[in-house]
């Protein structure tokens, strides 16, 4: 972005607000800062009737205009027979707040809600490869439970670090069994062979350990 447009930008979003400028004081401020700053000088002497001409509108509704940008203190003015001496104060000069969407921020990942509505379910089906994070059964949002891999009795939370995408029997099965015993039983049920079982403790370690970071958008 070029050193204008952020200027453009700023006069829009920061001043304009800020000041809460009507209709006129903002024409007027621009065409100011079109004879000044965009001409690469800070300050000019202009008639009133120049002024008039320029911007349309009445002789009172431009004096108006320019004592009340005078009087919030976004141009410096004084007064000669050759006409209104103004220097237009550009944004970075006024101390005004940052830009609101400068301040949006996406919310922190681990602060998410991944149970609570099932909002990001795609995301967790998508994480875990379209299979049961448990059993590796094929997934769909239909038959998708989101599970709790430490149980909300044992203190386990909604992040994503805790809330897997698996079947409904596994879900239904494991209430409050420990993650890597369930997975045991899984193998020893021949519901996961030797190197499943395996796969599916290292999966455990790293989502345990943040390693397994869903991809979501935010509005």
């Amino acid at each position: 972005m070029s050193q204008w447009e952020e200027i453009l930008l700023d006069i829009d979003e920061r001043l304009f607000p800020h000041f809460d400028l009507n209709v006129h004081e903002r024409c007027l401020y621009y065409h100011l800062i079109s004879q000044t700053h965009v001409r690469g000088r800070q300050e000019a002497t202009i008639p009133l009737q120049v002024l008039v001409e320029a911007l349309g509108f009445s002789a009172f509704t431009v004096r108006k205009a320019i004592r009340s940008l005078a009087k919030k203190g976004i141009i410096d003015l004084s007064q000669s027979r050759a006409g209104h001496f103004v220097r237009p104060k550009l944004p970075a000069e006024l101390g005004l707040p940052e830009r609101e969407s400068t301040r949006i921020q996406s919310p922190n990942i681990d602060e998410i809600d991944f149970y609570t509505g099932r909002k990001y379910l795609t995301a967790l089906i998508t994480r875990e490869g379209g299979k049961c994070f448990y059993c590796l059964r094929a997934l769909s949002e239909e038959s998708c439970e989101l599970d709790h891999v430490v149980s909300q009795m044992s203190g386990g939370d909604n992040g994503y670090k805790n809330i897997v995408a698996s079947c409904h029997s596994c879900n239904t099965r494991k209430q409050s069994i420990a993650a890597d015993d369930f997975l045991r039983n899984l193998l020893r049920g021949g519901l996961l062979n030797d190197e499943e079982f395996s796969d599916r403790l290292d999966a455990l370690e790293a989502l345990q350990d943040g390693k397994l970071v869903p991809q979501v958008t935010f509005d």
